[in-house]
């Protein structure tokens, strides 16, 4: 048969590169397990970071140091965390560190917020919701168009499907007059109309500046923050505070992170006391109160922790966990040296990605040459199929296996 040869060499590496994707997914399948991290929340009461384990009914919190503290303690050590147990059980504090405390400032002052990289590296549909920022009645409301930005701003009709030229003009002069150049980097805002107000969106234009863009009484409000001097901004995330103090978090190419206050019409970021982020990568949790933030980063080889003062965020306590090693962990460093993956770990798109493990795996890879070898006996193509197997193992392996022309003669 003619290219006999090219044909079964095709359908040879097609199988290795299918095996070295489906036969790493099912191993990690069936021993993968979760990250176990512990429940980390820094104490107003104790001025250090606490460990919380809710499985512990009866000594549910620990200090550092492993000293225990039972659930009413827990209760007194952490009260703005458990402000509510404690208004039933009528033991909230009235005040903390010279802080007035009630229910409404409580949950006025409460920050909660998650950052992971798909937030970036996701695609997007290119179409955004910009809700009026002060409607005359209570609630946000669903608009009824929705709009882009490309080579200019356009505000289209959800009905019709037809661009509203007046208002799509109307705030294109306000992005002309501010001096934003198109195309944008990106436009992030918050859509989800259950929030208690809304404040648009923040912009990276063509120049590296960033803007804030929404609606108030049905026009465009258009402003430069004047942020993007020294900082340069890789990424902002809205989030609408119920106290009003700040715009959202701002994001930075070197991994600082930064809030956005709004302080009598200007924009002035504060930046998070703690070590850069890797945005492609690690994962971010805050948790804020009226007196502290408590910060975790989840990173490929641990969490870290931090306690922050919310005024100042400056830190005022760190600790840290290595990962453990899971049994995925170990079994893939010495089956698999390497294998493959169509989707990434932190965002949506389909990518082939090769993963390496560790080269022990090879030790494997080499038993299956030579019993490769052996099996073949003295054909031509027997140390050549060897080397293939050394360097594809199993999945090699069981491609020349399962092959018709494994055993058939040159």
């Amino acid at each position: 048969m003619k290219y006999k040869k090219q044909i079964f060499y095709l359908i040879l590496v097609f199988i290795s590169i299918l095996g070295s994707w489906l036969i790493p997914s099912l191993v990690k399948k069936a021993t993968h397990s979760p990250d176990n991290y512990p429940f980390v929340y820094y104490s107003s009461m104790m001025k250090e970071l606490g460990l919380v384990d809710y499985k512990n009914k009866q000594f549910p919190l620990a200090d550092l140091r492993g000293k225990r503290y039972s659930t009413a303690q827990f209760d007194s050590l952490m009260p703005l965390l458990n402000y509510r147990q404690l208004m039933v059980d009528g033991r909230l504090p009235d005040s903390i560190d010279g802080k007035e405390i009630t229910p409404q400032i409580v949950r006025s002052k409460a920050v909660t917020y998650r950052y992971t990289p798909e937030l970036m590296q996701t695609p997007r549909m290119g179409l955004h919701i910009l809700f009026e920022t002060m409607p005359k009645r209570v609630g946000l409301e669903m608009p009824d168009d929705v709009f882009r930005m490309k080579d200019r701003i356009e505000f289209i009709d959800a009905e019709t499907n037809r661009i509203n030229a007046a208002k799509s003009e109307l705030f294109q002069k306000a992005l002309d007059k501010a001096e934003y150049r198109f195309p944008p980097q990106w436009l992030s805002g918050n859509p989800n109309p259950r929030k208690a107000y809304d404040e648009g969106y923040f912009s990276l234009d063509a120049n590296g500046d960033l803007y804030h863009i929404k609606m108030v009484n049905g026009r465009p409000y258009v402003r430069n923050t004047n942020v993007a001097g020294e900082i340069k901004p890789a990424w902002f995330s809205m989030l609408e505070v119920s106290d009003k103090r700040f715009y959202g978090f701002l994001f930075d190419n070197k991994g600082d992170i930064y809030i956005i206050e709004g302080n009598d019409g200007k924009y002035a970021p504060l930046k998070l006391d703690i070590p850069p982020i890797d945005l492609t990568r690690d994962q971010l949790t805050i948790m804020g109160n009226l007196l502290y933030w408590t910060v975790s980063v989840t990173t490929p080889e641990g969490r870290r922790y931090y306690g922050l003062e919310t005024e100042t965020l400056k830190q005022v306590a760190a600790y840290s966990v290595e990962r453990s090693q899971t049994m995925w962990d170990k079994v893939a460093k010495y089956v698999f040296p390497y294998y493959i993956t169509f989707e990434q770990e932190h965002n949506d798109f389909l990518i082939p990605c090769v993963h390496y493990t560790a080269w022990y795996g090879f030790g494997l890879n080499a038993l299956l040459a030579v019993t490769g070898f052996f099996l073949l006996g003295n054909r031509k193509r027997s140390r050549l199929a060897a080397g293939y197997v050394l360097l594809t193992g199993v999945a090699g392996f069981i491609a020349l296996w399962i092959l018709p022309d494994f055993k058939i003669n040159e």
